[in-house]
């Protein structure tokens, strides 16, 4: 019994080595290694189309929420603006002795809309606020003490519309909402007339006033331009460098667009970065200045800015109004709000408009500030072999 216990395993043995000799020795086994690669390989590159597909699938439903919530958010006909983006504030910081001379027109404006409209408001006086004395005591420069101001009150709202004095509402059919990105911390817009980002209606950058060059440096606009670029493109060392020696080399407005031009050259044609900023193109954000359309509005416009008057009639000035708009009549119609006729602009017109000043000031931009930094400036000369380190 164990001879044959001993045949049947030499027999199995035998079996196996032949089975394994075959497969190893077989030619058709280089082919099927080949096959299962191709195969592994295919799964591979399937998975990553996928991947791809997958996230080129939830870009676009971003895109269409966003649009969506865009499309929910327009105001029509002086209706309820929707509370989707959770608490909305509205800021202005001002000093009192200019507060008594200037900006009547624009502040009576944003009193009658506020009326219309749910949104907590903050008027704050950069002097005599106890909670920005406490915590801004540092900031001596008026524009860097309201940007310290702006973020002791944006704790008390989801989102804050932060804006100049001088801002007037022209168009009160309009919800904040409309302009508000969730897919960003911070939204601001291109200043029309030179491509400047503004700041006058923005945050974050208080610090800086104790970092600015003090040359001819743009205030707290030259300071955004850096800051929005060294936060959206960390990585972009040798180009803020750049921008940087530019900036502190400025000697009046010529030489500090050279730097404006420097910093939008460097952030290319994105104008949104997930997770952190959004610039809204040239006339398309919630304000734009008001000389652009010679004080007239269409109904794309919410905002016009530089109104610092005390009335409508103040130097010949002949307003979007017949006369100072008084807030006891506004509520949520449009019955407060004395237009005047010939100011308000189909939005055809006003794309003329716009167009004609577009095409000067691109002819008018000055000679100092078109510059080149990868041609005038080192590209890797001061940081080769390490100048892709960041990336």
């Amino acid at each position: 019994r164990m001879r044959n216990e001993r045949n049947l395993l030499y027999v199995l043995c035998t079996l196996c080595v032949c089975i394994l000799f075959f497969l190893f020795f077989n030619p058709q086994r280089g082919i099927d290694r080949g096959r299962i690669l191709e195969y592994l390989q295919e799964r591979e590159e399937l998975s990553g189309k996928e991947k791809t597909i997958d996230n080129h699938i939830e870009k676009k439903e971003e895109r269409r929420e966003y649009k969506d919530d865009i499309h929910v958010a327009n105001r029509k006909n002086m209706s309820t603006c929707p509370q989707m983006f959770g608490r909305v504030g509205v800021f202005v910081a001002y000093v009192k002795s200019s507060m008594e001379t200037h900006y009547a027109v624009a502040q009576r404006s944003l009193e009658c809309y506020l009326k219309s409209v749910n949104y907590t408001v903050f008027m704050v006086d950069l002097d005599n606020d106890e909670r920005v004395k406490h915590a801004c005591y540092k900031n001596k420069q008026l524009f860097f003490r309201k940007h310290c101001a702006a973020s002791v009150y944006l704790k008390e709202v989801d989102w804050m519309l932060i804006l100049d004095a001088d801002t007037a509402i022209v168009n009160p059919n309009h919800c904040i909402e409309e302009w508000i990105d969730s897919r960003v911390d911070l939204v601001f817009y291109e200043r029309y007339f030179n491509w400047e980002i503004a700041s006058g209606n923005y945050l974050k950058w208080a610090d800086w006033e104790f970092t600015q060059p003090s040359n001819w440096n743009g205030a707290d606009n030259g300071v955004l331009q850096i800051h929005l670029l060294e936060t959206v493109l960390p990585s972009a060392v040798q180009e803020i460098r750049i921008c940087d020696e530019i900036w502190h080399k400025g000697t009046d407005y010529d030489t500090y667009m050279a730097y404006v031009t420097c910093c939008k050259l460097a952030m290319g044609a994105t104008r949104l970065w997930p997770g952190k900023a959004r610039i809204f193109r040239r006339a398309h954000g919630w304000v734009r200045d008001g000389f652009l359309g010679d004080d007239g509005w269409a109904e794309t416009d919410f905002m016009l800015h530089g109104y610092k008057a005390q009335n409508v009639g103040d130097g010949g000035w002949k307003s979007p109004f017949t006369e100072k708009i008084d807030p006891k009549k506004c509520d949520a119609s449009t019955r407060g709000w004395p237009w005047r006729k010939e100011k308000m602009y189909s939005v055809q017109e006003l794309k003329n408009r716009l167009a004609a000043f577009e095409a000067s000031t691109g002819k008018n931009y000055p000679i100092k500030g078109r510059v080149m930094p990868h041609l005038e400036y080192p590209d890797v000369g001061q940081c080769y072999p390490n100048c892709d380190d960041m990336v």
